[in-house]
């Protein structure tokens, strides 16, 4: 709206885990993963997105998301497998 060009992204991530054992408790809350990753990346610009920077303050907002939604379990990092800006 206003003017501005619709952008889109599409992405696709691996979460790393401190133990295995914690795969279950993520599997039972990725709906709310999900749903914490959709709210936040609905807000973003093309312009948060550009550069290094912008991926690392990415990677590091979904790993905030994942792991206050996955708690107790113990998420180490975001990989991100593949990613498409448009």
């Amino acid at each position: 709206t206003g003017g501005r060009k619709t952008g889109y992204l599409k992405i696709s991530v691996s979460l790393e885990l401190a133990e295995d054992a914690d795969r279950q408790r993520l599997e039972s809350v990725l709906p709310r993963v999900i749903d914490n990753f959709q709210v936040y990346l609905r807000e973003l610009r093309v312009e948060d997105l550009q550069g290094s920077a912008g991926l690392q303050r990415l990677r590091e907002e979904l790993l905030l998301r994942v792991s206050a939604a996955a708690k107790p379990a113990h998420v180490k990092d975001v990989l991100f497998r593949e990613m498409l800006i448009q």
